[in-house]
């Protein structure tokens, strides 16, 4: 399984190479291995005449810093391009032009960095060579120019690989023994829900996806805080429609609308972040529906 895309340069790298790979086929895209005459200032293009250097910097919160290193980071390439490599690159590009060179970055300040690389690009075309065409421009792009590509992705291949602590049903049975005020509410609902011969097994299986859950949040908010934020918000938002229904539905089905509501999460989940994995997605909404059952003050 890939590591976080963002994890390292040559991680970036890879995960946007299989971007490229799948906008513009695996035929029309060739690679410029790190060997192939060491540091050459573009890592791949396609025969359509678009160049790619990928590059993730060290930090992105800090947009000053951020577009500083962005800046410095073209023209540098830049020069390799123009300057410093135009013999390998005549040979290399022989029967093409190149009419865009593309930076290939996970976030960018769009004003600066728009202006920069336009005065860039007039300065580039002035130099007339044979291998870059006559509307050259130098551009930025992040994965949220590939959104299907990416969404393909990180369905099949880049999911996230949370590492948080599993509950077994012996921790699961003690946590229920030291907390049975805290299930009061748990207890009420729980036989309208289910059968009374299944209650203890449910009660069990429901605390453990509960504490479950709580680690895999911990996790997150640690590790993947905007995925935990974007997480917790569609949580709260499906809740509160979840409560308004048993406040207006008056056939009171409890179990149909639980589930009903449920599917629903997890469609929004699926939807904004495809990079979970079906078994966490699943811990998940066992861990809302049991959070719902604990703590929501309607009875019904």
């Amino acid at each position: 399984m890939p590591t976080d895309p963002k994890s390292d340069p040559k991680s970036w790298e890879n995960y946007f190479k299989d971007i490229l790979r799948k906008f513009y086929g695996p035929s029309n895209i060739k690679d410029i291995p790190d060997s192939y005459g060491g540091d050459f200032g573009i890592e791949c293009y396609s025969f359509s005449g678009h160049a790619f250097q990928c590059y993730l910097p060290e930090q992105l919160t800090d947009k000053q810093k951020l577009t500083k290193a962005q800046k410095n980071k073209i023209r540098k390439d830049i020069q390799k391009l123009t300057v410093k490599n135009t013999k390998d690159f005549s040979i290399l590009f022989e029967g093409m032009k190149l009419s865009r060179w593309i930076l290939a970055t996970p976030a960018y300040a769009d004003s600066d960095m728009a202006l920069y690389c336009s005065s860039k690009s007039v300065k580039v075309r002035a130099i007339n060579l044979p291998y870059l065409s006559d509307d050259f421009q130098i551009l930025l792009q992040t994965e949220n120019d590939y959104k299907s590509e990416v969404k393909s992705l990180r369905q099949d291949v880049y999911q996230l690989c949370l590492d948080f602590s599993q509950v077994s049903d012996k921790e699961a049975d003690g946590w229920i023994n030291n907390n049975l005020e805290f299930l009061e509410k748990l207890n009420l609902k729980l036989p309208k829900v289910v059968g009374e011969e299944k209650l203890t097994d449910t009660k069990s299986f429901l605390i453990q996806k509960y504490l479950g859950f709580q680690n895999l949040l911990d996790h997150l908010r640690i590790e993947w805080p905007e995925i935990h934020a974007k997480i917790i918000e569609l949580i709260h938002n499906r809740r509160s429609y979840l409560e308004s229904r048993f406040l207006t539905d008056t056939s009171k089905q409890p179990g149909s609308i639980i589930t009903s509501e449920i599917q629903k999460l997890k469609d929004d989940i699926s939807d904004e972040i495809p990079t979970l994995r079906k078994t966490d997605l699943e811990l998940i909404t066992w861990g809302v529906i049991a959070d719902w059952l604990i703590r929501c003050p309607l009875d019904f």
